[in-house]
């Protein structure tokens, strides 16, 4: 299974990893040992500073998607639909933790795949039909969206930067970065690891500061969070399933997966995965979309006016609301971190992805890796045109299928003594996760699917 001792730690041999030198990961482990008995706050603190690949799964999953459907359910249906935020991202976790338990104690998923399930279920249904395909259709949404914000956000800095001229900078930016990830003789990884944490903190504080403007209502919001709700109609329905279905699916597990054996991490650093689960990837998409849906519920939903149907539409109208031009900016540039850190992990994801399904060894350095992790980038199209309705509704259903078989492979695979020896799956409650995990990705799929065409009116 690929797998290497090293100083008498067990760590999942992947190339990525070999970028980082041994006494730095050495000295990680020592750190682990120092943090694990500090108090509760200091060790938090300790594990939030070391941790790295939750963060780039909370960018990642903080997309073009996920802001235009945070924002419109808060103008539609004010605090309602908040529980599904925390509901969907929650239900996710348990495939997450799956993926960590692969990375530190038992092996490259697609090579597991590939030798007890076969490569079609591998190397072609996971790696390259659940994500590297989606990655590259995905990322047009990305640049679409963030074109269109920078050519709002310029004009509150004084100069115009119209989207059809943009989509040079945001490609430099994300390439730059991308082409970072992993490379030898740089930080690497946790550079990219570290402007993930950034890009976050900056949507925290611009969508915070809006916040701050337009104040909360204390009772909806628990209201929202705790009271199941679906509004009625297709459309609502749409809407709830687009909000869940951003936080669940094959991309994400899969990412944290490899990103964590692109970390180097072994078997000491399970418990360091788990909790940058919760502070890096968990908290951090619920606390944004919380501050996305609080700040237009608080105004457009009470306004009781039209609303867009656009995420640039209702920044738009939105951003005036905020009564000064340091708020619009705020604003606007939380906005723009969402849709770029989306492209980063959209580049890298597609390029481990390809290099795992063919069972190429993965070298950043490469022009095979470049032109792979480059391929996502073509959604710079976006801004002159956009993606064929029925190319969407295509690869959503193709996704969904995937998704479902991808799901029962890693669930097979988790729970197989040969496979993960005494590490397999021995926990009722994590096995029933990630049943219903699977359960609603899959039906969240496929009512969309059936919504496009009509079939719940």
């Amino acid at each position: 299974m690929g797998e290497t001792e090293e100083r008498s730690v067990k760590r999942i041999h992947y190339p990525l990893a070999e970028a980082i030198p041994q006494e730095q990961l050495d000295a990680e482990i020592a750190e682990l040992e120092r943090i694990e008995k500090l108090p509760l706050i200091p060790k938090i603190l300790g594990y939030i500073k070391l941790g790295g690949p939750g963060f780039i799964g909370a960018a990642f999953t903080l997309g073009a998607g996920t802001v235009t459907s945070s924002m419109l359910s808060g103008s539609i249906y004010g605090y309602k639909t908040m529980w599904v935020l925390w509901f969907s991202i929650v239900v996710g976790i348990f495939m997450v933790a799956a993926g960590l338990r692969f990375a530190t104690k038992g092996g490259r998923i697609i090579i597991l795949q590939n030798k007890y399930h076969h490569w079609i279920i591998g190397s072609v249904l996971t790696a390259l039909g659940g994500v590297a395909i989606p990655a590259i259709l995905w990322s047009w949404g990305q640049f679409a969206l963030a074109g269109n914000l920078l050519e709002s956000l310029t004009p509150h800095l004084g100069f115009s930067f119209p989207r059809q001229y943009n989509w040079i900078a945001i490609v430099a930016l994300t390439t730059w970065l991308t082409l970072m990830y992993g490379k030898k003789n740089s930080p690497g990884v946790r550079f990219v690891e570290n402007f993930m944490k950034w890009a976050i903190a900056l949507m925290v504080v611009g969508f915070g500061f809006s916040v701050v403007k337009v104040g909360v209502n204390v009772s909806e919001f628990i209201k929202g969070n705790l009271t199941p709700w679906i509004p009625p109609g297709g459309e609502g329905l749409d809407l709830v399933i687009a909000s869940g279905a951003a936080a669940c699916g094959v991309m994400d597990w899969f990412l944290f997966h490899y990103t964590g054996l692109a970390r180097g991490w072994s078997e000491r650093h399970e418990k360091l995965g788990k909790m940058d689960m919760i502070f890096g990837l968990l908290l951090p998409f619920i606390l944004v979309n919380w501050l996305i849906v609080t700040a237009f519920a608080q105004t457009l939903y009470v306004s009781g006016g039209a609303v867009p149907e656009s995420a640039v539409e209702l920044a738009a109208v939105f951003a005036p609301l905020l009564g000064s031009e340091l708020g619009a900016i705020f604003f606007y540039l939380a906005c723009l971190a969402i849709p770029v850190t989306t492209i980063v992990g959209l580049n890298v994801v597609c390029a481990i992805a390809i290099f795992e399904a063919f069972g190429w060894e993965a070298n950043v350095d490469s022009l095979r890796w470049k032109i792979c992790a480059l391929l996502p980038s073509t959604g710079f199209l976006a801004v002159f045109t956009s993606r064929p309705v029925w190319l969407v509704i295509f690869v959503t259903a193709f996704i969904s299928l995937t998704n479902n078989i991808c799901g029962w492979s890693w669930y097979l695979l988790l729970n197989d003594k040969k496979v993960m020896g005494e590490n397999r799956c021995k926990s009722y409650l994590w096995n029933l996760g990630i049943m219903v995990a699977l359960c609603f990705v899959n039906a969240a799929a496929i009512v969309y699917i059936f919504n496009r065409f009509g079939i719940f009116g």
